[in-house]
């Protein structure tokens, strides 16, 4: 077992092991890589099943914001959770509960009745599910690879995840034209790999005894305050808890609305998954990257470079929705540096976090930057609905244009302009990080394992 005074700590040199030898880390990725193809196959297939049953935008966007909601519920509890309970029994709780839900998912759609509210009731739990796991996932990687490999280990993450979503795209419209209880299916098979990887992990996984007080164990309350006094005393994690809060808040229905208006100009399922995939290699790009890209741009550039990019591709959506191929590639170049910021964000909160609190920042920073984000699916849904899917992009992208010029003002931006690959990323007192948020914005989010968009 690996114990925390096996680990490395901050400022050693400690001799690693490549990352890919590391028996524990390939487990986790190989694992959570399974889970993420999953999931990027039902992503696909929920707004489909929903516009091919109910025919409306807003019934697929309430699908969406009852799982968002349901993470977002989850995510402070979760994280005070994790740093007070086994992690490794959260992760494999969770994990299971989520292979019930979708397994029941898979049931309904096999035996032909999608019953819309039974269908978001799933998508509830589903995300309370999720938002249990992110929190005991957060402090994974930290446990099983040393400090000096953080960044390379997220940076693997992020390829993971947009690999997972690269495959997963077109194996979702694919399945989904082949049989509509197809990719449920896959998902929660997806969830048995896991749940098997989070049981054979050898690390242990915290809280270390005695890291909750001394001889006594303090209220949650008290625990979760701990955490957000954590981030209250960095200048640039409060100035990210309010841009990311706006961020995804503008960004939340992206993904949402550019099946929704590939599907209004008539493009099938199957060159929907290709599209999705097309934007999905771009960002794939930039993860492969990441390595390179964070030792050589200050963070403070990347900040600029995304804020002024991600508005044109959005509004480019508009005349392309009719070419899916060229809707995909506009989409996936204005992402591709999202990925590299992420990595520069999420090794320096992970990094400079004692683990006994990682759980409760991880999550607060999830919570904060995903506050408002549930509510763009259901939005967009109903402007989509009343105006068509071209309003709903443009306002969106008006809004991007607004922080972009906010964030050559705001004088926190400027911490993150300390040379790129000096391990710190703006560190110190006021030191950087998270995006998962930026959820990744999945819209621009960190890895799962990491900070929880």
């Amino acid at each position: 077992m690996a114990h925390e005074e096996d680990r490395p700590q901050h400022g050693e040199s400690p001799k690693a092991a490549p990352l890919w030898r590391n028996r524990d880390y390939t487990l986790w990725w190989s694992g959570t890589a399974l889970s993420d193809l999953g999931t990027g196959v039902s992503t696909l297939a929920f707004p489909l099943l929903i516009l091919a049953t109910a025919g409306s935008a807003a019934a697929a966007g309430t699908v969406g914001t009852c799982a968002g909601a349901g993470l977002l519920v989850g995510l402070l509890p979760a994280g005070v959770l994790a740093d007070r309970r086994s992690r490794r029994a959260i992760l494999i709780g969770a994990s299971l509960v989520q292979l019930a839900t979708m397994a029941t998912v898979f049931w309904l759609v096999a035996a032909e009745h999608p019953w819309l509210p039974a269908i978001a009731a799933l998508a509830l739990v589903q995300g309370l599910a999720s938002a249990a796991f992110r929190g005991a996932a957060a402090p994974v990687v930290r446990r099983v690879v040393p400090t000096a490999q953080l960044k390379a280990a997220y940076a693997g993450a992020e390829a993971r995840d947009y690999g997972a979503q690269l495959a997963g795209a077109p194996l979702g419209g694919l399945l989904f034209s082949l049989a509509r209880w197809a990719p449920f299916l896959a998902d929660a098979l997806s969830f048995a790999a896991v749940t098997i990887a989070s049981a054979l992990l050898r690390s242990e996984l915290g809280p270390d005894p005695g890291t909750t007080g001394p001889g006594v164990r303090s209220s949650a309350l008290r625990d979760l305050g701990a955490g957000l006094a954590h981030i209250r005393g960095r200048a640039f994690l409060r100035y990210a808890l309010l841009w990311l809060a706006l961020m995804n808040l503008l960004l939340g229905g992206v993904g949402f609305m550019f099946v929704v208006a590939l599907r209004q100009h008539g493009a099938s399922s199957t060159r929907i998954g290709a599209a999705e995939a097309l934007a999905t290699a771009c960002a794939l790009g930039g993860a492969l990257a990441a390595g390179w890209v964070v030792q050589r741009v200050p963070g403070r550039q990347l900040v600029l470079g995304v804020s002024w990019m991600m508005p044109v591709g959005v509004a480019a959506l508009v005349p392309l929705a009719g070419r899916p191929w060229l809707a995909g590639l506009c989409l996936g170049v204005s992402t591709v540096l999202v990925t590299p910021l992420n990595v520069v964000l999420t090794s320096h909160v992970m990094a400079t976090t004692e683990d006994a609190l990682t759980a409760r920042v991880a999550s607060a920073l999830g919570f904060a930057s995903m506050g408002l984000g549930w509510l763009a699916p259901l939005v967009c849904g109903a402007l989509a609905d009343a105006f068509g899917a071209g309003v709903p992009l443009i306002a969106v992208a008006v809004g991007l244009v607004l922080m972009a010029g906010a964030n050559h003002l705001l004088p926190a931006v400027r911490e993150l302009s300390a040379e790129p690959g000096d391990g710190g990323d703006g560190g110190g007192e006021d030191g950087g990080g998270a995006a998962r948020t930026a959820e990744r914005p999945r819209d621009a989010e960190p890895p799962r394992d990491a900070v929880p968009d």
